[in-house]
């Protein structure tokens, strides 16, 4: 009888500890997360790059920016969140040109929820330079350093190596998050925004610990 108690306690425990394991050990390749069939140079030296891809047009990115924005606050200093604007067709171009525009007038943050407010709040369409420009002259930005910002040489590189990127990484929806130009996840209806940055959470650590073997 004793033996019986024995066993079923040691049963007991192996289920507690079961369901006290780390949920990152449930990630796997595949299933959780996908390894790009190319590696995509990353474009900040020595840090751990994560890219989020998102468009402001989209409603599960609005919803996602808060959750990214904490994250990021809590990230140690080998970790760097880059935002990659979406550019599928020509029609988005003007979504990145908006994003790499405020980054140029050092305005990032400002006109990231600007923006987004634009097409979730007030429920309006980016459909022209002039539409950019006075959300700009809002935030207290001339229209004349708006254009000559907008339709610069280095905005308009950027918008060029943002398409590539957006293929090169093989994005296909939005929110979508790459760890170290190699590895991809996305929200599933399982995981959630939550679980994605539990999984890109585990796939820091893979990179960090790849780095250094």
């Amino acid at each position: 009888m004793r033996f019986i108690v024995l066993a079923f306690g040691f049963l007991a425990s192996l289920a507690a500890c079961a369901q006290d394991a780390p949920a990152e050990e449930k990630f796997k390749e595949g299933e959780h997360y996908k390894v790009l069939a190319s590696p995509v140079r990353t474009i900040t030296p020595g840090k751990i790059e994560v890219t989020e891809a998102y468009a402001y047009s989209c409603g599960h990115c609005f919803k996602f920016e808060p959750l990214i924005k904490a994250w990021e606050k809590n990230q140690p200093e080998d970790v760097k969140l880059v935002k990659l604007p979406v550019v599928w067709n020509p029609s988005m171009q003007i979504l990145a040109r908006t994003m790499y525009t405020g980054e140029a007038l050092g305005m990032k943050d400002k006109v990231n929820k600007a923006v987004f407010d634009y097409f979730h709040v007030d429920h309006k369409q980016l459909k022209s330079e002039d539409d950019v420009a006075a959300i700009f002259a809002e935030l207290g930005v001339s229209k004349e350093k708006f254009s000559k910002t907008f339709n610069s040489f280095g905005v308009s590189s950027q918008v060029q190596q943002a398409e590539s990127r957006t293929k090169a990484m093989d994005v296909r929806g939005t929110p979508q998050m790459i760890v170290g130009g190699k590895y991809t996840v996305s929200a599933t209806r399982d995981l959630g925004h939550e679980g994605m940055l539990q999984v890109v959470n585990f796939l820091v650590k893979k990179v960090r610990a790849e780095g250094d073997s």
